[in-house]
Order: C-alpha cells, then sequence, then structure tokens
C-alpha cells in the first residue's frame, strides 16, 4: 500500500466543513488532510481546529497552500467565480484535483481547467454526489438491468428547493459570484436528468423567472434536455414546490418519491417503486439513516464519501472518478444553454460556439444576445452586475 496522499483544502465554507472534512478524515489509509486555505479568518480557523492541524498549516492565500511540497491532492471549495485559477494552477503544478460543482461560471474558465488538467496529466474529479445516493443507485441499477425496458423520458423535480446563504454571505443571489441563480446552485439536477435519460444532452430549451422585480438572478427554472432520441425535464426552485424523480421506458416507470412529495436532501426518502405490466414493485423504501434537522443529510452525506472515497483511490492509481471535469465542463455547457434558450426563445443546440458570450462569458454573457421581447433578461435585474436594466 502506497503512503496517505496529503490533501489540501481550498475554500473553508460550510461545504467543506461539513462534507468534504468528515469524509477526507474517514479515509486514513487513503488521504490526511495537510492544509487549509480561505481569506476568511474565522471559516479558515473554524476547518483548521476541526482538521486538528496547527496554525502555520492554515493560510489565507491559496497559492501558500499550492507551493507545499506535501499537497498531493487540491479540494476545491471556494465558490465558483474563483475556481478557475485555482484549478488551471493546481494542475500545472501537477496535484490531483476534486471540485466542487460547477467547476466555473463559464463553460469557457471550465474548458481552461479540464484543458490543464490533461495537459498535466493530472486527475480532475467534480462533486456530481447525488449519482451515489442510494435512491439513485437503485433506479439506475433497475434501468440498466433492463427491467422498464428502454427509456423514452425522464422528469427531475427539485422545486422544493431550501435556501441556504454560504458562510461568505449570501453570494449564491449574487450573479457575479455564483454565475446564475437556483439553476446553477442546484446543477445536480442537470447531470442526474442526463445519468436517467442515459444519453448525451444535444439539445436544450428552458423558462426562468423570478417572483421579485428586483432579483439578481433567478428563484425558478424548468429545462428540457433533449438527447439523439430521448428527453429529460428538469424543473427547479427555490420554495416550496414538488420533488422527485420519474423515469418512464418501454415497458414500465421508476419512481423516486420523497416524504410529503419533498425535494431532497431536506426530506427523506419514501421510497423508489417500479410499475410495469405485472403490477409495483418497491425496489427501496424509507432509508434507515434519516434526516433530523436542516443541514443533517445522511443520505447526502453517505453519497460524498463514496464520491471521495473513489476519487482518492483513483489518485493511488485504483479505478477512476465518479465524474469527471469532463462531465462536469458538458453539465455546465448544458446548464448555461438553458439560459441562453430562455433569453433568445429558441432551442440551443449543443455545444456552444466557442466564440459566443455565452461560452466566454456563462449566464452573464447572455446579456449580449439578441433576445426576444418575451426574455426574462430584459427590463429587471436579473444578472446586472450594476442592480439594473441596461
Amino acid at each position: 500500500m502506497s503512503p496517505p496522499i496529503g490533501i489540501g483544502i481550498i475554500g473553508c465554507g460550510n461545504i467543506a466543513a461539513r462534507m468534504h472534512l468528515p469524509a477526507w478524515q474517514s479515509m486514513p489509509d487513503l488521504v490526511r488532510v495537510v492544509a487549509v486555505a480561505d481569506p476568511n479568518p474565522e471559516a479558515r480557523e473554524r476547518v483548521r481546529v476541526l482538521a486538528g492541524l496547527g496554525a502555520a498549516d492554515a493560510t489565507a492565500d491559496a497559492h501558500e497552500l499550492l507551493a507545499r511540497d506535501d499537497v498531493g491532492i487540491v479540494d476545491v471549495c471556494t465558490p465558483q467565480a474563483f475556481r478557475r485559477d485555482v484549478l488551471v494552477q493546481a494542475a500545472r503544478s501537477g496535484r490531483h484535483i476534486l471540485s466542487e460543482k460547477p467547476l466555473a461560471t463559464s463553460p469557457a474558465d471550465a474548458a481552461a481547467a479540464v484543458d490543464a488538467a490533461a495537459a498535466s496529466g493530472v486527475l480532475l474529479g467534480i462533486v456530481h454526489h447525488y449519482l451515489a445516493t442510494p435512491e439513485v443507485l437503485a433506479a439506475r441499477a433497475a434501468i440498466n438491468a433492463g427491467r422498464i425496458g428502454t427509456v423514452r423520458s425522464v422528469v427531475v423535480n427539485m422545486l422544493g428547493i431550501v435556501y441556504e446563504a454560504g458562510a461568505a454571505g449570501d453570494w449564491r443571489r449574487n450573479p457575479a459570484l455564483a454565475g446564475g441563480g437556483v439553476l446553477t446552485d442546484l446543477i445536480h439536477g442537470v447531470y442526474l436528468a442526463e445519468a436517467l435519460v442515459g444519453e448525451p444532452i444535444r439539445r436544450v430549451s428552458a423558462h426562468i423567472g423570478a417572483a421579485s422585480a428586483d432579483a439578481a438572478v433567478e428563484d425558478l427554472a424548468m429545462c428540457r434536455f433533449e438527447t439523439d432520441t430521448r428527453v429529460a425535464v428538469f424543473n427547479v426552485g427555490w420554495g416550496h414546490g414538488p420533488g422527485g424523480y420519474s423515469v418512464t421506458g418501454t415497458q414500465g416507470r421508476i419512481d423516486v418519491r420523497f416524504e410529503d412529495g419533498s425535494t431532497p436532501p431536506w426530506a427523506n426518502l419514501e421510497h423508489v417503486r417500479l410499475t410495469d405490466a405485472g403490477g409495483t414493485t418497491d425496489l427501496m423504501g424509507p432509508s434507515a439513516e434519516r434526516r433530523i434537522g436542516l443541514g443533517d443529510f445522511p443520505s447526502h452525506t453517505h453519497a460524498f464519501g463514496h464520491l471521495a472515497r473513489a476519487f482518492a483511490e483513483a489518485a493511488h492509481g485504483r479505478g477512476a472518478p465518479l465524474a469527471t471535469g469532463a462531465h462536469g465542463r458538458r453539465v455546465l455547457e448544458a446548464t448555461i444553454a438553458a439560459y441562453l434558450s430562455a433569453a433568445t426563445g429558441r432551442t440551443v443546440t449543443l455545444p456552444l460556439d466557442r466564440r459566443s458570450t455565452a461560452f466566454l462569458q456563462g449566464a452573464l454573457g447572455v446579456l449580449a444576445t439578441d433576445q426576444v421581447s418575451w426574455s426574462p433578461f430584459l427590463d429587471s435585474r436579473l444578472f446586472r452586475p450594476d442592480g439594473g436594466p441596461s
């Protein structure tokens, strides 16, 4: 067995403290956290203490962490607006990288990170951990076994998202930092829809909206993702709407439902149910690990642990990451295509034009496109850095 690989965590917000650090600490045979970095002294100190590190192992400067010889894996947990330079520098320095989602705020920046990792021959993984939740694993196992025939359509509803401000403040509602609103925040639904439908997304159409005229980012997005032969619908919103997943095939369907019709991970699993000509079968009932409060998400904590372990094993030369940077780049491009569709009133074909402002600047670049008269970006504050329409 090779010795544990040193991990440097960049970004010490809630996701690092509550999910990433405990996962790394659970596998001392594979990795050990040796350094943390964050410009926020309170957040940095919190994670330093939880990691059991000395004062010299915590820094405000990510570049200082990347200069250490004992860091073999860089775990990037910063807001996405700050990820590109960290990802590129980490890759060029020869470190393996696990990044929170999305890779960046624009497809161009995501591509730069993926290209840098490929050029340096290092792993770039992304936190697409919904792929490893027990309910999704059960649904995909049944699909792959052919139990509902050929998949034709998928519906993913996440319309009951509970809004939580990050440790660094309300950055998720700042388009310059988040690169979008609820759709970008819950990009999990994009890659989940693609995984359940079983084919790459080729065409995107969407509606986005905000309940308040003063909103800087959208709080509702309803997206259609077309593949070569299938279709997936993803609806997401901050609020009190329904949650759950449905997969329809030529011989049956699979329904994933959560208590009170709510959205995970803020609700416990109710069932994973298969229905076909022979009747209905529960593939999975309520999880033994129950949510007991806001911020306590056992199934997702376990899913991230599975993803982190797979990445650590891959860094040791065994296996592969659960989701790669290339996967993250493609999913981000499909997400930006949804914003572009909402602005232009048309279906957007992937890949995006690499010369377009949407590719180069992400959702903020949509403002520079030729928009239809009903575009939600016109005569509103959506994605305006100055807080108002141009």
